[in-house]
């Protein structure tokens, strides 16, 4: 009975999510029906459970100053034009077709989802993949696919959740994370070059795969191993287009290597973001200090929003674009903000008053057996909410205390539940929506005929159009009015894509002990 009554606020939550109800309104609802059940069934007293929600409070403000970052320095960024002239320089630097879908999927995306979050890597990616001449529906797809490091996204504060909600130490949970990434970076990887190039061109381009899917892998963990957890996706990005770069570099004997300045004056913020912190870490493993608010300050949560604020400086920006850009901040952060924490209490709520433990203990019942259940209960959260912060808050503690329950390790539990709701969020409809609208209006390839070839469903081409030398690809380019995209499809693709890495995941957790 009590763990039927325990399984309430999910079940509203995400009955809600699937009735497309707002998230904010959906986490209130659920944390409103957990709040009767405490009142009722699963008594504590009043101070054990304000102790739990002061506890948060660290992270409750961390949560916010990276969120808040992470969306200015977007904005100003794309307000600046520095988004756009970074996209054009490196969707330029590549002639093999492999290694630019390689490049955008495994590098741009990664770094620009790691770095800012919100599906920020999708708009970066998905105006890339069209001028390297890639139809519509198929840039739609490639550019989801790439969110594969969203775990580190905005610098890992899902992840932060996730630890603090599964009782984890960060570091081993990103290093967990970084392990279960590798299938994630294999089969996402595989899937884009063969949507994108054909079954016989992506196993020609194989090579190439496993050059950026080792470069990305091996950052990854080697990041969370021994420097911390929120630069892994960063560097995992930046490390993954330099050694593309430089395959393309010597393969193609030479390339374009001009306009350094101009890359590097645009890539200031994020040298300054990672310096920083870099830095400060060095500075707090001197001082011996691992916890409390001089972490907060000294981390992502300190330096993003600095660096956000210092951007149209380092920028060289013209004319005054922080304060437009801070009033446009403030109108998408709120609202994202209050969603995170809403789910982050009703996560402390159901650990501090067993409900977590009940549903643990139900699940429990299914023996080793649940652990290929489990993947796919952090990919529904993640599908609904569309946030891997969201789905980790009504998680995480759920998943650390089955893995008590089983005698499984807690850590690689939620190490599961982290990357199973990362990589879903990345499907969540307004995601999908998102990529398809932005695929839809992307130009094409530019100056100059360009052959015809096979369409992908959602964007036959209209009269020819031209292309620059960035478009390697043989893609047909659309008229000025592009033919909508065919969303079912991109969803189906992705998802299909999706339940193959859910599986592996899920065998891999299974003899994983």
């Amino acid at each position: 009975m009590n763990a039927a009554l325990a399984t309430l606020p999910i079940l509203v939550t995400l009955g809600l999510l699937a009735a497309r109800v707002r998230a904010l309104f959906a986490s209130l609802a659920a944390l409103g029906t957990a709040a009767v059940l405490t009142a009722t069934s699963f008594r504590i007293p009043l101070r054990e459970l304000g102790d739990a929600q002061w506890h948060m409070v660290p992270t409750v403000v961390e949560l916010a100053a990276i969120l808040f970052g992470g969306i200015l320095l977007s904005e100003l960024m794309t307000r600046t034009g520095a988004q756009s002239r970074l996209g054009d320089r490196i969707g330029g630097a590549c002639s093999s077709p492999s290694r630019a879908v390689l490049l955008v999927m495994l590098g741009v995306t990664p770094f620009a989802e790691s770095l800012t979050g919100f599906g920020i890597g999708v708009i970066v990616a998905i105006p890339l993949l069209r001028q390297l001449g890639l139809p519509p529906a198929k840039a739609a797809v490639v550019g989801l696919l790439g969110l594969v490091t969203v775990p580190w996204g905005s610098l890992a504060p899902g992840s932060l959740v996730a630890a603090e909600l599964g009782k984890v130490d960060f570091q081993h949970l990103g290093i967990d994370s970084a392990v279960l990434s590798l299938p994630v970076f294999l089969i996402c990887g595989a899937a884009a070059l063969t949507v994108a190039l054909g079954a016989r061109r992506a196993a020609a381009a194989a090579g190439d795969l496993l050059v950026a899917v080792g470069a990305l892998w091996l950052t990854v963990w080697a990041v969370n191993t021994f420097i911390g957890v929120p630069l892994a996706g960063v560097l995992g990005g930046l490390v993954t287009m330099a050694v593309l770069l430089l395959v393309s570099r010597v393969a193609e004997r030479g390339g374009p290597a001009g306009q350094a300045g101009s890359v590097a004056r645009t890539l200031a913020p994020y040298t300054f973001l990672v310096a920083g912190l870099l830095v400060s870490r060095g500075v707090l493993e001197a001082a011996g200090v691992k916890e409390g608010w001089w972490t907060v300050v000294a981390g992502p949560g300190g330096w993003l929003p600095l660096t956000a604020v210092l951007t149209p400086k380092l920028l060289g920006a013209a004319g005054p674009v922080l304060g437009p850009a801070a009033r446009a901040t403030v109108q998408r952060w709120w609202q994202v903000t209050l969603t995170t924490v809403v789910f982050l209490a009703l996560g402390t709520l159901l650990t501090v008053t067993g409900m977590s433990r009940e549903l643990a203990d139900a699940c429990a019942s299914l023996g080793a057996g649940y652990l290929l259940l489990a993947p796919w209960i952090g990919a529904v959260g993640g599908f609904l909410a569309g946030s891997n912060t969201g789905a980790n808050a009504m998680f995480a503690a759920s998943q650390a205390s089955t893995a008590q329950a089983l005698g499984y390790s807690t850590g690689h539990l939620v190490a599961v539940q982290n990357i199973s709701a990362a990589l879903a969020s990345g499907a969540a409809s307004a995601r999908v929506a998102l990529a398809a609208q932005l695929a839809q209006n992307a130009p094409g390839p530019r100056n100059g005929p360009a052959p015809a070839a096979a369409t992908a469903p959602g964007g036959p081409a209209g009269a020819p159009g031209g292309r620059t030398a960035t478009a390697v690809l043989e893609a047909p380019v659309e008229t000025a009015v592009a033919q909508p995209v065919d969303t079912r499809w991109v969803l189906r693709t992705v998802l299909g894509v999706h339940a193959l890495v859910f599986v592996t995941v899920g065998v891999i957790a299974f003899v994983w002990r």
